[in-house]
Parts: structure tokens; C-alpha cells; sequence
């Protein structure tokens, strides 16, 4: 019994299945890869209002896939980058041990 289908796919695509991402928050990911963005950045880039992309990147944060850092220049704003792959990977497996205890706990 296969609950996540592995064949072919890139750690990345393993990292956005485990956290259930959808393809606003794939493609906000693949915008922050490489880049320190703020919201209305992300939401231009991707296409989207900036309410769309702000609710977006919370649920991100809030799964610990994202970083947001404070900047002053002015005013305070924030900028949002993904976690280096090697973290990812850790805490996609934390997740999955967590869920796995959590499955025991319930049917144990």
C-alpha cells in the first residue's frame, strides 16, 4: 500500500506532497528558492492580490517550510525566503514521524 506515490519524483516534490501544498504555494516556493521577496513581490511574480499571497505564505510559515525576516528601511517590512534543502528534508521527516506516532497513538 503506497500512501505517497515516490516513483520519479524530486525531493521537492516529495517536501510539497508532505505538506499538502497547492500550486499557488508550490509556485510561491519556487519563487523564494532562490530569492528573499517581499509579499507584494511574491504577489507579482506569481499573479495573484496581496491578501491571496500574504494567506498563502502564513500557511507556509505555519507548516515551518518558510523563513520571514525583518527589514528597516524607512519603515519595517518583511521578507520571505524558503529553509536551505538540508533543512527542509529534516523537518519534512520530523513531520512524518510526528504523523506516524500520532497514527500509532490513535489505532495502538
Amino acid at each position: 500500500m503506497d500512501f505517497l506515490d515516490l516513483e520519479g519524483k524530486e525531493d521537492l516534490e516529495i517536501i510539497f506532497e508532505v505538506f499538502d501544498l497547492n500550486k499557488l504555494q508550490r509556485k510561491i516556493f519556487r519563487e523564494l528558492e532562490e530569492n528573499k521577496l517581499t509579499v507584494q513581490e511574491i504577489a507579482d511574480r506569481v499573479d495573484r492580490n496581496r491578501s491571496t499571497a500574504q494567506r498563502a505564505l502564513q500557511e507556509m510559515i505555519d507548516k515551518d517550510i518558510l523563513m520571514r525576516e525583518g527589514k528597516t528601511d524607512k519603515t519595517v517590512y518583511y521578507v520571505y525566503t524558503t529553509l536551505p534543502v538540508s533543512e527542509l528534508k529534516k523537518v519534512t521527516l520530523e513531520a512524518i514521524d510526528s504523523w506516524h506516532r500520532e497514527v500509532q497513538d490513535k489505532l495502538g
